[in-house]
């Protein structure tokens, strides 16, 4: 019987006798303090350690341990308050269905009748501990895996040249709005207005051309309105002065068709 053995006991047990998470929180303390004691059982507990430790009070100690003798689990004689502690022994129940009373004492005898069938075969054997079993009941998790970090790309500032590549015939005034956004941004050490680092240099001339783009539109629209309102006065103006001749030509013809008196 090693430390594996009593905890796969244990939940086979628990499979045929459900109960309560303080319940098995107390057995597997016992468990911990029997293998303190090099696996001294039974074993002397006080009430008083079990209390601090676990913080339960006396009569919940009582209750949990009742209810895990009843299961078979363990065995106990209460001690003498004044002198020695509770005395606990661990009970190893083989795989089966549990019918009968277990008692016991002190003395490691233990009287009682399991009857029952087998709940199942092991196909393979219990590794005793030290044979690539460390033996805890909690065996440590393995390390977490490394998470892969991306390689973040170096920014290099472009060149005039590449910039002028970029721009070329994008824009009509291209070459000058190369030069200009490669004055801008070299000029500020290629951050932004806001200070933040410029990542992709050609994604900022993209942005840039379009800005420019929707600026000469505006323009155009702007000289074609000017245009047209330029036409309209125009032609105002041309027909006041048509309307001003036929005028004059009409006091012309009436001056001429007077009659001066004689």
């Amino acid at each position: 019987m090693n430390y594996i053995e009593l905890v796969n006991n244990f939940w086979t047990v628990r499979r045929i006798r459900p109960m309560t998470s303080y319940e098995a929180d107390f057995y597997f303390y016992l468990l911990k303090e029997c293998n303190s004691r090099n696996w001294t059982n039974p074993f002397e507990l006080p009430s008083r350690n079990v209390e601090l430790e676990l913080g339960i009070s006396r009569k919940t100690i009582c209750d949990l341990r009742n209810k895990l003798q009843q299961k078979g689990l363990i065995s106990f004689k209460e001690g003498n308050k004044r002198a020695n502690g509770a005395f606990y022994q661990i009970l190893y129940v083989s795989d089966g269905n549990k019918n009968g009373n277990e008692s016991g004492n002190v003395n490691g005898n233990i009287n009682g009748n399991v009857n029952g069938n087998p709940l199942y075969k092991h196909k393979h054997k219990q590794k005793p501990m030290g044979e690539n079993n460390s033996g805890e009941l909690f065996p440590p998790e393995p390390p977490p895996k490394k998470k892969l970090l991306k390689t973040k790309v170096e920014f290099i500032p472009p060149t005039v040249e590449e910039v002028k590549e970029h721009f070329r015939g994008k824009l009509p005034d291209w070459e000058l709005q190369a030069d200009i956004f490669y004055n801008h941004f070299s000029g500020l050490g290629w951050k932004t207005a806001t200070g933040a680092k410029v990542e992709r240099w050609d994604s900022r001339a993209n942005l840039w051309i379009i800005e420019k783009k929707q600026q000469g539109n505006g323009k155009t629209e702007t000289q074609g309105q000017n245009g047209r309102d330029a036409d309209k006065a125009a032609k105002a103006r041309n027909l006041i002065a048509e309307y001003a001749a036929i005028e004059q030509g009409c006091d012309v013809v009436g001056h001429q068709a007077e009659i001066p008196d004689l």
